[in-house]
């Protein structure tokens, strides 16, 4: 037990932030967590709660009151367990101490159960939080008795373990008898054609269910004859196990649930204590080259081009040659409508789009009022999420000293930095924009005007991503995908972003309806903000992210 705690211990530091990161802005990631537990995580876990507190009500009534609960935890499984692949197989397979690791004298099942804790914990943060919310709906909703806020606190920490289990137990079978996937780019090639596949799959399933607004759900999650439910309690029997303990036999229960969960453990820990040392001879960390190039051919292949142009032709081919960077900062810009139409299909029998879509045709100042925050409020969300921005001096790694010594002004670097992330994210925003405004008949004029709030949305959240990468980037990694997970300066920059723009659009809207300005008055006003921000954020890359820059040490 010593040393499987020592070696958690120790992997676990290999995603936090280095003693040389700690020390600097120690104010900034205290304001910044602030922020992000206020701007994103309580508001997503009230969020939750409501949404199952709503949904148990009235399955109460029909005798299913813990089928609500039990669904949604089932879904969060599920999607913990795709997206737990990719993470999986880097930790196990494609991390930097694999070298370090096999020569010691460490059993099998200490190395993988030590990499796997350290998963679990890192990478399940968010999910616990979605998990006790979940809880909290529900056993307000049902009147537990206060021991249930016990139960649902160890379940807010075990349920991961199964869905990372099938996943842990999936990548070393697939390594056991599969000859091509012997590096990690192979792996996120992989992982992100199932991911696609997976919400192409919900999306499908959902529209064929004929919508999800609350009747309709209700009514099917009410049915005893529910094959989905049936079949999701048969893939992770333990969450039913979990929620009947809270309202009812509780120590049997229990006992049930941590015994799926112990028996889960001792099969995965028999597999990895088996077969993980013959998994992981021959793979590699990276791309396989292809031959070197003598330095005569390079030499006779080089051109001079403006300076800009190759830093940013640089960038572009990081980005999309990178599998982990192409998955999570390219693919994004792709997918994201398919989410949209997710939500016009859970609308169901309501059709609130309907009406959305009537108010713009007719010209109803507060709907066209509505489309336009939507599409800034969506640009900053996309650029926020994707990343690019936020990670661009991060993404540099061990060849952050390229930036500090080439004879290129920092300010240049930073500007085409922003640049990659406007061109990908806003070119991206202006297709939909641009669909959308033909789809509602919104005439020209309109639809310029949301292309312009739109890119100006896009540039500001870029450079701001840039500047708050600057303050402390994580330049030490073992890995891309390591890059991106291990930074917390995404998700502080995801969480002040939407915070920021939440609140622009609510007094936007708060303005037009208790003040009685009107909607072209309160749109002018929108426009000159974000072009102040845009200036702000602009001239904190100028004078600040380029003295962080100076400042770091590396």
């Amino acid at each position: 037990m010593s040393i499987f705690l020592k070696l958690t211990s120790a992997l676990m530091k290999t995603v936090e932030p280095t003693s040389q990161e700690k020390k600097f802005k120690k104010v900034f990631y205290v304001v910044m967590s602030i922020i992000a537990v206020f701007g994103i995580m309580l508001p997503m876990a009230f969020l939750v709660g409501v949404i199952i507190y709503s949904l148990t009500g009235p399955l109460i009534k029909t005798g299913a009151g813990s089928n609500g609960v039990e669904m949604f935890l089932q879904i969060v499984s599920v999607f913990s367990f795709v997206f737990g692949i990719n993470v999986i197989f880097t930790v196990f397979y494609f991390s930097g101490d694999i070298e370090s690791l096999l020569p010691l004298p460490l059993k099998p099942y200490q190395i993988i159960g030590s990499k796997f804790t350290a998963a679990l914990i890192s990478e399940s943060i968010m999910e616990f939080i979605i998990i006790i919310a979940a809880f909290a709906g529900y056993i307000i909703a049902t009147g537990a008795p206060f021991y249930s806020w016990i139960i649902a606190l160890i379940g807010m920490v075990t349920l991961p373990i199964v869905p990372l289990i099938y996943c842990a137990i999936l990548c070393m079978l697939v390594m056991l008898i599969s000859g091509f996937i012997k590096n990690k780019d192979t792996v996120n090639k992989i992982t992100g054609v199932l991911t696609f596949l997976v919400i192409i799959g919900l999306i499908a399933l959902v529209s064929t269910s004929g919508g999800f607004d609350t009747e309709h759900l209700i009514k099917a999650l009410s049915d005893p004859n529910n094959s989905l439910l049936w079949v999701m309690n048969g893939v992770f029997p333990q969450i039913g196990f979990l929620v009947d303990a809270m309202t009812g036999n509780t120590l049997i229960n229990l006992l049930y649930y941590i015994g799926v969960n112990l028996a889960a453990i001792g099969v995965f820990m028999l597999i990895a204590q088996l077969i993980y040392f013959r998994t992981v001879v021959g793979i590699s960390g990276g791309r396989n080259t292809t031959g070197r190039k003598s330095f005569e051919s390079v030499v006779k292949k080089t051109r001079v081009r403006p300076v800009a142009a190759t830093y940013m032709k640089k960038e572009f081919r990081l980005l999309f040659r990178t599998p982990a960077y192409f998955m999570n900062c390219i693919l994004i810009n792709l997918i994201w409508p398919l989410f949209l139409y997710l939500v016009y299909v859970l609308q169901g029998r309501t059709s609130f789009l309907d009406s959305f879509i009537y108010g713009i045709h007719s010209g109803d100042e507060e709907t066209v009022l509505i489309y336009l925050l939507a599409i800034s409020g969506v640009s900053v969300l996309v650029t926020a999420a994707n990343c690019i921005a936020s990670s661009a001096i991060t993404r540099e790694g061990k060849h952050f000293s390229f930036i500090k010594y080439i004879p290129v002004p920092y300010m240049t670097q930073l500007n085409v930095k922003a640049a990659v992330s406007i061109i990908i994210s806003g070119g991206g925003m202006l297709v939909y924009v641009i669909a959308a405004s033909i789809y509602l008949n919104i005439g020209v004029k309109l639809m310029i005007f949301c292309c312009i709030l739109s890119l100006l949305s896009v540039s500001f959240t870029s450079y701001f991503g840039i500047f708050m990468d600057s303050v402390n980037p994580k330049l030490v990694w073992d890995g891309e995908l390591n890059a991106l997970r291990g930074n917390y300066n995404i998700f502080f920059n995801m969480a002040l972003a939407i915070l920021l723009e939440a609140v622009i659009c609510a007094a936007a809207y708060l303005l037009f309806k208790f003040t009685g300005l009107g909607a072209l008055m309160i749109i002018i006003m929108l426009f000159i903000l974000i072009m102040l921000l845009n200036v702000m954020s602009y001239l904190l890359c100028k004078f600040k992210a380029t003295k962080n820059i100076e400042e770091i040490s590396f």
